[in-house]
C-alpha cells in the first residue's frame, strides 16, 4: 500500500500524449506505482482535437479555459468547475481552441496493459 502524496502543480513534469488524431500534453502522477486501482492525472490541450473512446471509467475536472466535449454528435462547452463523467465505451470528441487543462481520474489504472496496448 502506497503513502499519502502531495503533487505540486509547478513540480509536474508534462509529456506529449500522442494519438492518431491530435496531441497533448500530460502529467500521469496517480499511475500503477502509487496505486492498483486508480489512474489520474493533469492534461493540456490547445488547438486540437481528439477523436477518442474510453476503454476505462473515467472523470475530467475541468480548472482552465473551455474543453468542448462532442457525444453523439452534440457539443458541450465545459468550463472551469465543470465535472465531466465518460464511462466505459464512450465515444467522444475532445476539442480545445484555446490552452485547456483538466484534472483526470480513470478506472482502471492499468487499462492499457489489460487490453494489450501501451497508453498514447
Amino acid at each position: 500500500m502506497s503513502k499519502a502524496k502531495i503533487f505540486k502543480h509547478s513540480e509536474l513534469t508534462l509529456k506529449p500524449s500522442v494519438t492518431p488524431t491530435g496531441t497533448s500534453s500530460i502529467a500521469r502522477v496517480i499511475n500503477g506505482e502509487i496505486s492498483q486501482h486508480m489512474g489520474g492525472g493533469i492534461e493540456y490541450l490547445e488547438n486540437s482535437t481528439i477523436d477518442w473512446t474510453v476503454t476505462y471509467d473515467e472523470v475530467l475536472f475541468i480548472h482552465e479555459g473551455t474543453l468542448t466535449v462532442e457525444l453523439d454528435g452534440v457539443r458541450h462547452e465545459c468550463t472551469p468547475g465543470d465535472i465531466v463523467w465518460l464511462p466505459n465505451g464512450t465515444h467522444l470528441k475532445y476539442i480545445a481552441k484555446e490552452r485547456t487543462g483538466y484534472f483526470y481520474m480513470l478506472y482502471p489504472v492499468d487499462w492499457a496493459a489489460r487490453q494489450g496496448t501501451v497508453e498514447p
